[in-house]
């Protein structure tokens, strides 16, 4: 099971991108700038997955999963629950 209490913070996803693997799967969580209906920005926070062993720049769009949350607290356990599921239904 993916854990990232105590390994990632809001803090940190305002900066940086956050890269890690699990059994054959990788994955990454980043802030994201996306456009509303009204030409107005929103900031999300974008959770992609795509299989080992290649790194994000390697692999080809269509091996790779994504969704987007909320950019606050609750939107990155959100995130972090649906890497999980995403590992159950793929991966093992």
């Amino acid at each position: 099971m993916i854990d990232l209490h105590g390994q990632i913070s809001m803090g940190f996803l305002k900066k940086r991108r956050f890269t890690g693997s699990f059994q054959g799967m990788r994955y990454l969580l980043q802030k994201k700038e996306t456009e509303n209906g009204e030409s107005k920005t929103e900031t999300v926070l974008e959770a992609v997955v795509w299989p080992e062993p290649m790194s994000f720049e390697s692999t080809r769009e269509e091996e790779k999963v994504r969704r987007d949350f909320l950019f606050h607290e609750d939107g990155l356990w959100e995130a972090a629950k649906w890497l999980n599921q995403i590992y159950e239904e793929r991966y093992q």
